[in-house]
């Protein structure tokens, strides 16, 4: 139930910062964030003193350079836009992500552990289903600080730091590469925000998708289905050298990660009673098909 209400919540989420994204889009023209973020409309009016001598290795040029001016610029902007919207749902994102509940009391990380459903797979001689499928995408791990969803939905979004600006040998001379380059800057402005919202996308499946697989660990524990991580610790008095000195050194390793339990008579009672729910399947030749993750 739970990771069902996270699943809820979380689509809620990614719709309401993907409008926001939308938004961020259509108006990051008339948005100055601070000094150090140039606007669509401050790049389209840069220029350069001098004499122009338009031709085809110059057109090239500028077109190159103002779509890499606009492609930064947009990126930085609406990151930064996208940032102050999740910002503003701090509250509620703090409320459901809370990594540090799920920390173990030796201070690994859980696996996370990926669940498909009503798989089914053929080829010219054989036909396989399955009502369920698991598997640990990725292994568990020590940490010293418990992850946050900024530490997901942030990353890869350039928001800190000055735009880079180009050499002024680069920047239009005349009304004729000024009109070039305005092309080029909002042509890159716009593919740059489409990126940062793909990122934002792509950051926040992330995200989901380890938060409800380390809390389907706990859940695969209590069925059996998986077996638990073990840690040793070893606890020596004094250790060190003439040059450094450790009192009370412990010493934690991980001895047996997370593994699946294939057996069934080693998991709960509850667990082998279940019937299994008819679904419908849709297969194609050759490949994997899965169902919607839960």
């Amino acid at each position: 139930m739970k990771l069902r209400i996270i699943a809820f919540a979380s689509v809620v989420l990614a719709a309401s910062v993907h409008a926001e994204g939308v938004r961020t889009a259509t108006s990051a023209a008339q948005v100055n964030t601070t000094a150090s973020t140039q606007s669509l409309d401050e790049l389209i009016t840069m220029t350069s003193p001098g004499r122009s001598g338009l031709s085809g290795i110059r057109s090239q040029v500028l077109r190159e350079a103002g779509r890499t001016m606009g492609f930064r610029g947009g990126l930085k902007q609406c990151g930064r836009q996208l940032a102050l919207g999740l910002e503003g749902r701090s509250a509620v994102l703090d409320q459901i992500f809370q990594f540090a509940t799920l920390v173990t009391a030796d201070g690994v990380l859980p696996p996370v552990i990926e669940e498909a459903s009503d798989v089914a797979s053929f080829d010219v001689d054989q036909f396989r289903t399955a009502d369920h499928v698991y598997r640990i995408a990725r292994p568990e791990r020590f940490i010293s600080v418990p992850p946050t969803w900024r530490d997901y939905l942030l990353a890869g979004l350039a928001i800190n730091g000055p735009l880079d600006m180009p050499d002024t040998d680069i920047l239009p001379k005349d009304e004729q590469e000024a009109a070039l380059w305005r092309g080029a800057i909002t042509s890159g402005w716009g593919e740059g925000c489409k990126q940062g919202e793909a990122i934002m996308t792509a950051n926040f499946n992330r995200l989901t998708r380890d938060f409800t697989g380390m809390l389907r660990y706990s859940t695969l524990i209590q069925q059996g289905q998986i077996r638990r991580t073990r840690v040793a610790e070893s606890v020596q008095i004094v250790t060190g050298d003439g040059q450094r000195l450790a009192i009370g050194d412990r010493h934690r390793r991980i001895t047996e990660k997370a593994t699946l339990e294939p057996d069934p008579r080693n998991w709960t009672p509850t667990t082998l009673m279940e019937k299994p729910k008819p679904r419908g399947r849709v297969v194609s030749n050759g490949n994997v098909v899965r169902g919607p993750q839960k």
